[in-house]
C-alpha cells in the first residue's frame, strides 16, 4: 500500500495472454514451422524419431512362412548399426525401390519397449511422400543372420534398410505424423510463426518462468534500496511488473521492462523526498515499446489481474493434480487386481505401487497409464514365479518358464565340447569334416540342427546332465543299459551336418503329430497378370492369381537296427572309454542315418518333378517285344512316374495311390495283375515285375529277382504314367564331336531352365546330377576356355560348376532314383522338410547268433520321424532332363 495521506498511483502497462516465438526478419512469409523434441534444427534439415518395426512372430505368413523379430535381434540390430557392420550408412527409400533414390537416412537406431526406433534426416522426397502421397508406415529390410561377403563371417540380425509404405506386413506400428515434420531452410531469416508443440511448451514455460521470477526478485532488491519507499509501495510496483512481464518471452525486452520499473520507483521516491508528490499527480511507465499508444491502469486493475491469473494457476494445479489422482488409482486397482501377484508380500506390493505411481503425471493417456501397469504386472509375475521355483529348488528360466537345474546352455554345451574333443572334431580340418558340403558348413545345415537338438536336449536333460557329470573328471564309466545320450546326440548333429540336400528344400520342426497341415501359396499363371489388369471405369476387376492353401501331411518313420560293440557302450567296471572305437561307431551311425535322409531328399524333388504334369496310359501292349529271347521290354513314353502312397502311424494307407502302374502278365496260366519285385526276399514264390522308372524298361522277375524270358505266346499289358515336364536327351552323337555334340545338352538345360522362370514364374537357382552324367556333361565345348560362355563354368576341381548362370551340384546318397541319367533343375524351398521326433536309439539287447547263441555284443535300433511334402501346385517349381541312348533303349535280352 502507498505511505498514508498519498492517493494510489498509476502504471500504464500491456498484457496480452499469448506465448509468441520469432524468427529474426521482418514479416513472415506465410509458412507456419512446428517446433518438437522430434525434430533437430541444426544443419537446416527435417529429423524425426519414427517406429522401423516391433517384436512379432508370424508361424505362417503367407509369402515368407516363419517370420519374427525379437528383442535379441533388435539388440543385434542396434550393435550392427552402430558398429557400421553392413559397411555403409542406412536410408529409407520408398516402396522398396532404391532406383528413385533416398527419401532419408536413418542416423541412430534405439529399442523402445518392444518397439525399434529409428531417428530419421529426410530428404524433401520423404516428406513429399508423407505428406502428399500418404506413405505413413515403414517396412523393415533386414538379414536374420547376415554374412559379410568379404570375410564370410555372420553377424546375427541386420538391418539393411527400411521402406515407406501404405501398407506394411507387420500391423500395429505407430503411423507417421505428418504435421510433426518440417524442412527448415539453411538460409532461411525470416520471422515465421512457429506452433510449439506442449512437451516444448512446457520446458520454455519453466525456464521463462524462472527468468521472470529472477527479475522480479532483482526488482524488489533495488527498490529496497531506496529508504523513502515503504513495503506497500515496493509491493505495489513488483505486483504491476510481475502483471506485466509475464507477457514477455525475450530476456532482452524483460530486463529492459525492469529497467522502466526500476526507473520509475526512483522517480516515486525522489518526489517523496522532495514533497513533490501531490493528489493528482501519476508515474507513467511505457511499457508499449514506443509502437503503440500506452494504456494506463490503476492499481486496483492490476491487483485484479494478478489475483485472475493466480486463481487461474490453482485451478489448473488442482485439475491436474485431480487428473493424476485418477491415473494413479487406475494403476494401483490394475496392481491389486493382479492374480499372479498375491504371491508377493504387502511390503513389496506396497513398494510396487509407489514407485510405479511416482512415474505418473497428469498429461499421460489412460493407455499408457495401462502399459505401464502391465509392465510393473510382468516384472512382478516373474519375481513371483521365481520365488515358487526357488523353493523348490529349481532355477527359473526366462519369463518364467521351468527348466531342470543343471543349465542346458552350458552344461550341455560342455559335454558336447568334451566328446568333441576326445573324438578328434576339434582338430578336424573344416575340408575334411564338411567335405561332402563343399568344405564347409551350410548355414542351412547348422540352423536345422540347431532347432532339431533344442528338441532333442529338452527330451534328455536328464540323461545329458549324468553324462556330463560323469565325464567331468575324466575318462567316466556310464552304465551299459542305454546307449549314452551323447552319442545320440552326435549322430544327429553330424548326420544334418553332411546333408547336401537341405540346401534345396525349406526346413523347419514340428511337434509330434498323426498329421500336420502344411500351408503354402503359389501362383495360378492363368489368373490375373500383366495382360489384363488394365480395367477402365465400370470394368470387372480381375482376381489376382496368388493362392493361399494348405495340404495334410504325414509323418515318416525312419528305423534302422545298429549292432553295438562294446568299445561304444563305453564298457563297465574298471575300463575306461575308446574314444577310437566311439569315433568309428558314431561315423558308420551318422552316415547310414545322414544317407538315408539325403536319399529321401533327392528322390522327393524328384518324383514331384515327375508328378507335375503326368500322364496316364492305358493298357499299353508290349506282346510283339515278346519273342521267346527277350527279357527286356520297353515302353512307348518315359520317364515313368512313380507311384505314390501315404500312410498313417499304423502303416495304413490314407486315400488311393497316385499314378498307380498296372502291369498285367499271362504266362500261359491266365492273365493277372503280379506286383512290383521289392528286393526284400520276403515275397511269394511267382512273377514280379521289375521297372527302371527313368527309361521306362521293364524286366520279369521271379521272388528272388532273378531274370525270366517269357514265351512268345505270353502277354504283357502295362497301365501308368508317363512325365511330361521332361526333356530327353539322346546322348547317341551320330558321329559329331562329343564336344559338340554336349553343347547341345547345355542348350536344352537352358531351354528347361526358361520353362521355369519365364512360363511358371519361378527363379532356377540350383541343378542336381550325378558324378557320372556331371562327367560327361563337362565334355561340352563351352567349358573350355576359348569357347566359354558368361554364367557356365567349371569349378576350381573341374567339375561342373554353372549352367546358364545354374549353380549345379553333385548328389551324394547311394542308389538314388536319378541314377547317372537324370539331372533336375528348380527353385529351392519348394518341398517342406519338416523334423518331428529327434533319432533315439532304444536300450541295449543282447545279440544272438543263428543258433540262439549269445555273441557277446549288443543290438539296437532306432527311429527318427519327419514330414516330407511337396505342396501339389509348387511341383512346377521343377523340371528335368533324362540321358538315354536311342540304340540301347530297345527290346531285347540281356
Amino acid at each position: 500500500m502507498p505511505r498514508k495521506g498519498l492517493r494510489p498511483f498509476c502504471v500504464y502497462g500491456m498484457i496480452k495472454n499469448s506465448l509468441i516465438i520469432k524468427l529474426e526478419g521482418d514479416r513472415p512469409d506465410g509458412v507456419i514451422r512446428v517446433m518438437s523434441d522430434r525434430i533437430s534444427l541444426a544443419d537446416g534439415k527435417a529429423r524425426s524419431v519414427e517406429t522401423i518395426t516391433r517384436t512379432f512372430k508370424y508361424n505362417s505368413d503367407h509369402f515368407y512362412g516363419e517370420l519374427e523379430i525379437n528383442r535379441k535381434m533388435m539388440t543385434e540390430m542396434m550393435k550392427n548399426f552402430k558398429a557400421n557392420t553392413y559397411g555403409q550408412e542406412i536410408y529409407v527409400n520408398i516402396a522398396h525401390h532404391d532406383w528413385e533414390g533416398a527419401a532419408g537416412k536413418i542416423t541412430r537406431l534405439f529399442q523402445q519397449g518392444n518397439k525399434l526406433k529409428a531417428e530419421i534426416d529426410w530428404t524433401e522426397m520423404g516428406l513429399d511422400a508423407i505428406r502428399n502421397r500418404g506413405f505413413r508406415y515403414f517396412s523393415a529390410e533386414f538379414a536374420e543372420n547376415w554374412e559379410d561377403p568379404e570375410t564370410e563371417k555372420r553377424h546375427g540380425a541386420v538391418l539393411l534398410g527400411a521402406a515407406l509404405t501404405i501398407r506394411p506386413r507387420v500391423k500395429r506400428l505407430d503411423p507417421i505424423d505428418p504435421e510433426k515434420l518440417t524442412m527448415l531452410s539453411e538460409d532461411s531469416d525470416d520471422d515465421t510463426p512457429i506452433i510449439v508443440l506442449p512437451n516444448v511448451t512446457r520446458m520454455l514455460s519453466e525456464e521463462i518462468t524462472a527468468m521472470w521470477e529472477q527479475l522480479i526478485k532483482e526488482l524488489q532488491e533495488q527498490l529496497k534500496k531506496h529508504v523513502q519507499l515503504d513495503e506497500g509501495a515496493i509491493k505495489a510496483l513488483c505486483d504491476s511488473f510481475k502483471a506485466s512481464v509475464t507477457n514477455v518471452t525475450e530476456e532482452k525486452d524483460a530486463k529492459a521492462l525492469q529497467e522502466k520499473f526500476q526507473e520509475a520507483g526512483k522517480q516515486l521516491a525522489e518526489q517523496i523526498e522532495a514533497g513533490k508528490l501531490d493528489k493528482e499527480a501519476t508515474i507513467k511507465i511505457d511499457l508499449s515499446g514506443g509502437d503503440r499508444e500506452a494504456k494506463q491502469l490503476t492499481e486496483e486493475d492490476i491487483a485484479k489481474a494478478v489475483q485472475k491469473k493466480l486463481d487461474e494457476n490453482a485451478a489448473a494445479a488442482k485439475k491436474l493434480q485431480e487428473d493424476r489422482d485418477v491415473l494413479v488409482k487406475a494403476f494401483t486397482d490394475a496392481i491389486d487386481a493382479a492374480e499372479g501377484l498375491k504371491a508377493l508380500g504387502e511390503t513389496e506390493l506396497a513398494e510396487m505401487k509407489k514407485e510405479g505411481s511416482e512415474l505418473i503425471t497428469a498429461g499421460m493417456t489412460e493407455d499408457q497409464v495401462k502399459r505401464l501397469a502391465d509392465h510393473h504386472i510382468s516384472m512382478g509375475n516373474k519375481l513371483a514365479v521365481q520365488r515358487q521355483l526357488a523353493a523348490r529348488g529349481m532355477q527359473p528360466g526366462a519369463a518364467g518358464q521351468i527348466h531342470i537345474s543343471v543349465d542346458e546352455s552350458n552344461s550341455i554345451k560342455q559335454l558336447q565340447e568334451t566328446v568333441d574333443q576326445r573324438l578328434g572334431f576339434k582338430e578336424m580340418s573344416e575340408s575334411k569334416r564338411y567335405g561332402r558340403t563343399g568344405g564347409s558348413l551350410p548355414q542351412e545345415n547348422k540352423a536345422l540342427a540347431d532347432k532339431f537338438l533344442e528338441i532333442y536336449d529338452r527330451e534328455h536333460a536328464r540323461e545329458l546332465h549324468a553324462e556330463a557329470k560323469h565325464l567331468a573328471g575324466g575318462d567316466g564309466i556310464i552304465s551299459d543299459v542305454a546307449v549314452p545320450a551323447t552319442f545320440e546326440r552326435t549322430v544327429i548333429r553330424e548326420a544334418l551336418y553332411m546333408l547336401v540336400g537341405l540346401q534345396f528344400v525349406d526346413t523347419g520342426t514340428l511337434p509330434f503329430a498323426s498329421s500336420h497341415i502344411i500351408p503354402y501359396s503359389y501362383r495360378d499363371t492363368a489368373a490375373a497378370g500383366r495382360d489384363n489388369t488394365r480395367v477402365y471405369e465400370g470394368g470387372s476387376i480381375p482376381r489376382a492369381g496368388v493362392i493361399q492353401t494348405s495340404e495334410t501331411a504325414y509323418p515318416i518313420p525312419q528305423k534302422l537296427a545298429f549292432e553295438v560293440s562294446d568299445e561304444l557302450r563305453y564298457l563297465t567296471g574298471a575300463n575306461i572309454i575308446n574314444w577310437d572305437s566311439v569315433m568309428e561307431n558314431q561315423r558308420n551311425a551318422s552316415r547310414i542315418v545322414g544317407e538315408d535322409l539325403e536319399g529321401m531328399l533327392f528322390n522327393e524333388i524328384l518324383r514331384a518333378a515327375d508328378e507335375y504334369g503326368a500322364t496316364a496310359v492305358a493298357a499299353e501292349a508290349l506282346n510283339a517285344q515278346l519273342d521267346g529271347a527277350n527279357n527286356v521290354f520297353v515302353l512307348a513314353n518315359f520317364p515313368v512316374v512313380r507311384p505314390r502312397n501315404v500312410y498313417d502311424l499304423q502303416g495304413n494307407q490314407v486315400g488311393a495311390t497316385s499314378n498307380p502302374i498296372t502291369v498285367t502278365y499271362n504266362d500261359g496260366g491266365g492273365a493277372a495283375a503280379i506286383d512290383e519285385y521289392d528286393g526284400t526276399g520276403n515275397q511269394a514264390a511267382g512273377n514280379y515285375y521289375s521297372l527302371d522308372y527313368n527309361l521306362g524298361e521293364i524286366r520279369i522277375v521271379d521272388e528272388t529277382g532273378a531274370l525270366q524270358t517269357p514265351a512268345n505266346t505270353d502277354t504283357l499289358v502295362v497301365d501308368y504314367y508317363y512325365a511330361t515336364n521332361v526333356y530327353a536327351f539322346d546322348s547317341d552323337n551320330g558321329g559329331v564331336d562329343l564336344d559338340l555334340y554336349w553343347n547341345n545338352f547345355l542348350y536344352r538345360y537352358g531351354l528347361r531352365k526358361a520353362v521355369i522362370e519365364d512360363d511358371r514364374y519361378y527363379m532356377a537357382n540350383f541343378g542336381l546330377m550325378s558324378g557320372t552324367l556331371r562327367t560327361s556333361v563337362e565334355q561340352a565345348r563351352q567349358f573350355g576356355a576359348n569357347f566359354q560362355r558368361p554364367g557356365t563354368d567349371l569349378t576350381t576341381d573341374g567339375n561342373v560348376g554353372r549352367i546358364k548362370d545354374v549353380p549345379n551340384f553333385k548328389t551324394t546318397a547311394p542308389g538314388l532314383w536319378m541314377g547317372d541319367v537324370r539331372c533336375i533343375i528348380g527353385e529351392r524351398n519348394q518341398t517342406r522338410l519338416r523334423m518331428m521326433k529327434p533319432w533315439t536309439m532304444g536300450e541295449l539287447q543282447d545279440q544272438k547268433d543263428a543258433n540262439g547263441r549269445f555273441t557277446g555284443k549288443k543290438e539296437a535300433y532306432g527311429d527318427q520321424f519327419l514330414i516330407l511334402h511337396t505342396p501339389t501346385q509348387l511341383k512346377q517349381a521343377y523340371t528335368s532332363i533324362v540321358v538315354y541312348s536311342t540304340t540301347a533303349r530297345v527290346a531285347r535280352a540281356e
